[in-house]
């Protein structure tokens, strides 16, 4: 009993020292390290030696340790054996019910969305979509998310080779107007979009971050403007703390 005690208490030094050296945001030192973890020098030399022989630490020239090769392997795995549909659906699911209204959950392809699930509201006038549809960037609530959640160079990038074509009358089409959309989408945390895509229809939406902080995917709520609520901050606030607890559980710290 001794032993796998012992056993464990070992695995949890070592578990955290290789969190401590990814927790910071640069490779940290040895005297770093044992300020941090406040194990023994002899202890703490111990785990490091172990972590780096199974390629999980690296050790640079400048005698700091940052993340080995095999964690990224790792990490690369365990994403790619849970989809983010998965990982997203009881948060969307609970979006709904909380809202009433009907989620969408939007991937990236090329220079266009993709939504790749979808949570029905359960009212008899809902948004006519379906899972494999193509939703444009600059007229949709997903689509500006997105936006706002690259990098700023990205952004601009990605804006200038969009078409812009108009689904309704609403639909903007002028990529000046949109670049200002995406700043102001990115300060206040989440998007909007009235009839752009689809007449009668208001959506918010918010992006989901991965690990690097990069957009893994964007979510909009789709709300008939009959049944809008006049403190339109329940739908933003929702969205954006769905979005922030996926973002969480794909890694994401920020």
């Amino acid at each position: 009993m001794s032993e796998v005690v012992q056993g464990a208490k070992s695995f949890s030094r070592t578990i955290k020292v290789l969190q401590l050296i990814a927790d910071q945001p640069q490779a940290p030192s040895v005297a770093q390290l044992l300020a941090l973890s406040e194990l023994t020098r002899p202890t703490l030399y111990r785990i490091l030696a172990a972590l780096e022989a199974e390629g999980l630490v690296n050790q640079g020239a400048d005698k700091c340790y940052q993340l080995g090769s095999r964690v990224i392997s790792l990490a690369h795995r365990a994403l790619a054996q849970t989809s983010i549909i998965d990982i997203a659906r009881i948060e969307l699911e609970n979006l709904r019910d909380q809202l009433g209204e009907t989620v969408h959950l939007a991937i990236r392809n090329q220079n266009e969305l993709v939504y790749v699930d979808k949570i029905e509201s359960r009212e008899v006038v809902r948004m006519a979509s379906t899972i494999g549809t193509r939703v444009p960037f600059h007229s949709s609530a997903v689509g500006k998310a997105f936006l706002a959640a690259l990098s700023p160079d990205e952004a601009s990038l990605l804006i200038e080779q969009l078409p812009m074509t108009a689904i309704t009358p609403h639909s903007p089409t002028d990529k000046s107007q949109l670049a200002e959309v995406v700043v102001r989408t990115r300060l206040q945390g989440f998007s909007y979009e009235s009839e752009e895509n689809e007449q009668g229809i208001v959506c918010f939406g918010a992006a989901i971050l991965n690990a690097r902080g990069k957009p893994e995917a964007s979510v909009s709520v789709s709300v008939p403007m009959f049944r809008l609520k006049e403190d339109v901050s329940v739908y933003s606030q929702a969205i954006c703390s769905a979005c922030h607890k996926i973002s969480e559980k794909l890694g994401y710290i920020g």
